[in-house]
């Protein structure tokens, strides 16, 4: 199988996927293309959200806000309600927004919480799933040539010339490729032949937009 593609300059030869690793960065990866094409596509709204004004210390300092704005809505609202509960008809006003602070406390304390799920961590999970088993014997190929990409598993090859991609995303320990309707996925390690600067230098040549993803 391997005979195709000894002519490519870049070839990976697929093996398990350390899930739990990479999905933080496969996430941050689908995130960061979902927030390309939407700039891509509504620039206007975009140039206003860009001219909001970012909080002065970084996410921590605003969640820490967000957290207090929360605090107190979920006591203020406790405050409210308490009464209005005993004497409902002569206290409805108090009852009503008393039970909306507390709505919107709770869900901005929900929304602060450091381990919630982040928006794509979903997708990427699917995106991973089953990666972390070993490929049955032979594994996967998948070799880049100054044509396009090349992909064979068992008897079945597949060749996807660079005018048939969207773009591609580098992350600290993967490249995530999309072409068409679909996702491919690779790990560094999983190179044998060539060299990552090398790779990264064609595929930001052919690619139409090709981004890398800062660590962190």
């Amino acid at each position: 199988m391997e005979s195709s593609h000894t002519a490519a300059p870049y070839l990976f030869q697929i093996s398990s996927y350390d899930i739990s690793r990479l999905l933080p960065q496969v996430s941050k990866a689908l995130e960061k293309r979902s927030e390309y094409l939407s700039r891509q596509r509504y620039p206007n709204m975009w140039r206003h959200i860009d001219r909001l004004p970012s909080p002065s210390q970084g996410p921590s300092r605003s969640r820490l806000r967000t957290r207090l704005f929360s605090v107190l809505c979920l006591a203020a609202g406790v405050i409210l309600v308490v009464p209005g509960l005993m004497q409902p008809k002569e206290l409805l006003v108090p009852l009503v927004a008393g039970a909306a602070a507390i709505v919107l406390g709770i869900s901005g304390l929900w929304a602060t919480r450091k381990n919630r799920e982040k928006p794509f961590d979903r997708s990427a999970r699917l995106l991973l799933e089953g990666k972390d088993q070993t490929p049955e014997s032979p594994a996967p190929v998948v070799s880049f040539s100054d044509q396009g990409m090349t992909f064979s598993e068992k008897d079945n090859t597949e060749f996807v010339p660079y005018s048939d991609f969207e773009s591609a995303w580098e992350t600290e320990d993967t490249l995530l490729l999309v072409f068409g309707q679909r996702v491919t996925l690779l790990q560094k390690q999983d190179l044998v032949k060539g060299n990552l600067p090398g790779l990264s230098r064609l595929l930001s040549e052919k690619v139409p937009t090709y981004k890398l993803i800062a660590h962190g």
